[in-house]
């Protein structure tokens, strides 16, 4: 690469991002340049990506709100205190170092979004920021990769737009853009990577890999409020173009429900296609409906429309329920019951779903969520603002609201200037000549340990409420038989004797 970013090395060396004031006037700018060129950006976002104003201000806010929820978490008076913890005697536990070097490495899917928000928080936690913003992306996997290429190709306008606003409103000393993907490999071992593309399972310590090809799985149980499953699920299948990393890639609904289920999913469609109007756009569902329709003859078209459609897979052998659906498809699988659900869940899958979506009472979704292994579960509900942006990064804990946050852009360095009592009790002991130290530790260390009371019954479960309604049902039937041969017999018999 011709470029190996001297400038932003040098930067990082001499630390000019640590101080707080200068984070809080380069998010300042970052802000500022944000808002005044949001109609821009706005018509950049609708221009490429084809989607609704409703669509585009929720991106445009999410984005912004996430840069005044970093500057908010700025405060030079805490800061200063924190640095001069150990000064004046006091740990300095919590104390963090910014990493230097952040490079972002972002996805299609809401490009906007996808670079601002981890931008935002590698500022804010002191570091030096390259980001890869090209017309050109690069993907692991080539049969992704040609099915992005026509969404790629007309990618254009917001690329363009960030290539103009992001270097005119930072610091260029610290901040800057890569055309083409960072190859240099020193730069990528010292740098926290930020790789919104992975198809990694075990990503390095100093990545933030959000997989782009694992599944996110929905389970609709009898229980279930069918009418609330549908609008939640097609406002997930098919919103922001239907390439969100979070879109259900399979639904699987008990065989009872799922009449009444596909009904309540095609008149949402109705909706939403009203709602959409001209926005919307083809995408490839008409070529993967043609894929599917060959794949199994038996597969059911519900709903084809140009910009979405419901399928119905009969087969178990499909495809399909191992595979992510790139397209704004919504395949429906039906089950015969949970543990059908949970068994087909397990053997489609290697490793934890990206997501999972429950729609059930609370007890079964308690169940579901309990067997179903996936990152991130939802019972009822399916958050909007989960749809945009990356998928979370893998090996880090999940905040749904907040996608990147300051701290993990940074290394924990703490200091310590007080000595434990633990470290003057050992002291004590190796230093004296006598018994005394050595045997109060041997006295703490062989103490009991203190159990904790707890019920012997272990509570009624899940599996234990069927049995009792079950027991009950019986023992009721039991009793009214009875009950009604003893009156009979107490009517009655007499004639007998």
């Amino acid at each position: 690469m011709a470029d190996n970013f001297s400038h932003i090395r040098a930067a990082a060396i001499d630390e000019r991002c640590h101080n707080v004031f200068y984070r809080q006037t380069q998010l300042e700018r970052l802000s500022k340049a944000l808002i005044d060129k949001s109609s821009d950006i706005r018509q950049a976002i609708a221009t490429d990506y084809g989607y609704t104003p409703a669509e585009v201000a929720i991106e445009l806010h999410l984005a912004l709100g996430a840069v005044k929820r970093d500057y908010a978490s700025l405060q030079p008076k805490e800061a200063h205190e924190e640095e001069y913890l150990i000064a004046v005697g006091k740990d300095a536990k919590s104390i963090r170092k910014p990493a230097g070097i952040v490079y972002i490495e972002p996805c299609k899917h809401t490009l906007f979004y996808s670079v601002v928000v981890p931008l935002s928080a590698a500022i804010a936690a002191g570091n030096c920021v390259i980001v890869l913003v090209s017309s050109v992306f690069m993907y692991s996997d080539q049969a992704y990769a040609n099915q992005m290429l026509q969404l790629e190709n007309n990618l254009r306008a917001l690329s363009g737009v960030l290539r103009q606003i992001l270097p005119a409103a930072l610091d260029r000393e610290t901040f800057a853009i890569a055309s083409s993907s960072v190859k240099d490999q020193s730069l990528l071992d010292s740098a926290i990577h930020v790789n919104q593309n992975s198809d990694e399972r075990s990503p390095r310590a100093n990545q933030l890999a959000s997989s782009s090809r694992s599944r996110t799985v929905a389970v609709i149980d009898r229980t279930a409020d069918v009418q609330l499953a549908a609008r939640e699920l097609v406002a997930a299948r098919f919103g922001f173009g239907g390439r969100s990393p979070y879109a259900p890639d399979l639904v699987l609904v008990n065989e009872f429900s799922k009449q009444a289920f596909l009904q309540a999913v095609v008149s949402e469609c109705v909706k939403k296609g009203e709602v959409r109007g001209k926005t919307a756009t083809s995408g490839n569902v008409n070529k993967e409906i043609d894929i599917l329709k060959k794949a199994d003859s038996g597969l059911r078209v519900i709903l084809q429309e140009p910009s979405m459609a419901v399928v119905d897979l009969p087969s178990r052998k499909h495809d399909r329920l191992t595979e992510k659906m790139d397209a704004p498809i919504l395949a429906v699988h039906a089950i015969r019951s949970l543990d059908d659900a949970i068994d087909l869940i397990s053997q489609a899958s290697t490793g934890p779903y990206l997501a999972a979506y429950h729609f059930s009472n609370p007890a079964t979704g308690k169940y579901l969520t309990q067997f179903v292994d996936a990152r991130i579960s939802f019972v009822n509900n399916i958050p909007r603002d989960i749809l945009i942006g990356p998928a979370f990064p893998e090996s880090h804990q999940i905040n749904p609201a907040v996608r990147y946050s300051v701290e993990s852009f940074s290394v924990a360095r703490p200091a310590f200037i007080q000595s434990p009592r633990s470290a003057t009790l050992f002291d004590t002991a190796l230093a004296s000549t006598s018994n005394a130290a050595v045997t109060k530790l041997l006295v703490e260390a062989t103490t009991p340990l203190s159990v904790k009371k707890r019920s012997p019954g272990g509570g009624v479960g899940y599996f234990e409420q069927g049995f009792l309604y079950g027991a009950a049902i019986l023992l009721g039937t039991i009793v009214s038989v009875s009950g009604v041969g003893i009156y009979y017999f107490a009517k009655h018999g007499r004639r007998w004797w």
